[in-house]
């Protein structure tokens, strides 16, 4: 077995494909993907559990095969501040991939992410919005919550500024795009495009199924009260993980994506995005105004 040092990164956004990327990838027999597919490890701003020992996060890379490339695909990468930085320390002709999705898609999707996996007790989305205020001045905030960074959904969603901070320290040759509707519609193409970034073989076509799609809570009450459960336990000091959470958020999903947000918030997310949707749009020099007309 060998030992791996990656060389490319899918940094994010959240929701925008990454893991369904990362999964086509892994199958290519010129490309080694981390396992766990999230080890989160230059994240160091960020306390979401992720990897803290280096030595533990190179094993994430060990195979008996010599790639030409070897990815990491940890989407908070592009949400953190150090991140980047962090990344180009450890490798300087790293590579990025970045995914961008319309940012009330990121947020209603991520909203489920962090009801699943972050310990979010408000099932309401609108409510949900309306806390990061409160939240970024440290109330309201679950008690299972790692991070309260992982419920400011705005600040998660604003990928004009978060892609700014990126290319202000990475040079244009070393980053790939990636727009979340071309990844749907064009697979195939979209595809092909990232093994020619990556310089490996392009004749390689895996099976383009959705992996890790947004699901909707079956009963959100559960979800709240499992949520409260782990935050007590937390509180009280019990470290040990029985693994009951995870299990009962896993049946507590269906089918089909999350319920559409209110005519209102649409309308109060559109007004907080619009001048970060037009940084994106002068930084990738396209036209996204569609974004913010939903």
């Amino acid at each position: 077995m060998k030992q791996l040092k990656p060389n490319f990164f899918i940094i994010g956004a959240p929701k925008c494909g990454t893991t369904s990327l990362s999964v086509y990838l892994s199958e290519h027999r010129e490309i080694v993907m981390s396992y766990p597919k999230e080890p989160h490890y230059f994240s160091t701003d960020i306390e979401n559990g992720r990897m803290t020992d280096q030595s533990k996060y190179l094993a994430c890379f060990v195979q008996d095969k010599t790639p030409i490339a070897v990815g990491d695909a940890s989407t908070l990468y592009l949400y953190s501040k150090d991140a980047i930085q962090n990344i180009l320390e450890f490798n300087p002709n790293a590579k990025f991939i970045v995914m961008l999705r319309k940012p009330i898609d990121i947020v209603l999707s991520f909203h489920q992410v962090a009801l699943n996996y972050f310990g979010e007790t408000e099932t309401n989305l609108e409510t949900a919005w309306d806390l990061q205020i409160d939240r970024q001045n440290g109330k309201q905030i679950p008690k299972g919550c790692p991070d309260p960074q992982l419920l400011m959904y705005g600040e998660i969603a604003k990928l004009g500024a978060q892609v700014k901070r990126l290319t202000d320290q990475v040079r244009p040759d070393q980053i790939k795009f990636i727009y979340f509707d071309e990844f749907v519609n064009k697979t195939d193409k979209i595809y092909c495009s990232v093994l020619e970034f990556l310089k490996v073989n392009k004749n390689h076509t895996p099976n383009f199924e959705n992996h890790n799609p947004t699901r909707r809570i079956k009963f959100n009450k559960l979800t709240k009260i499992v949520n409260q459960a782990v935050g007590l336990k937390k509180a009280v000091g019990i470290k040990k993980q029985f693994g009951v959470a995870k299990k009962l958020h896993t049946v507590n999903i269906k089918g089909g994506p999350p319920k559409q947000m209110s005519r209102t918030l649409k309308t109060t997310m559109n007004v907080y995005f619009e001048k970060d949707i037009q940084l994106l749009s002068d930084l990738m020099n396209k036209n996204l105004s569609d974004w913010g007309n939903q």
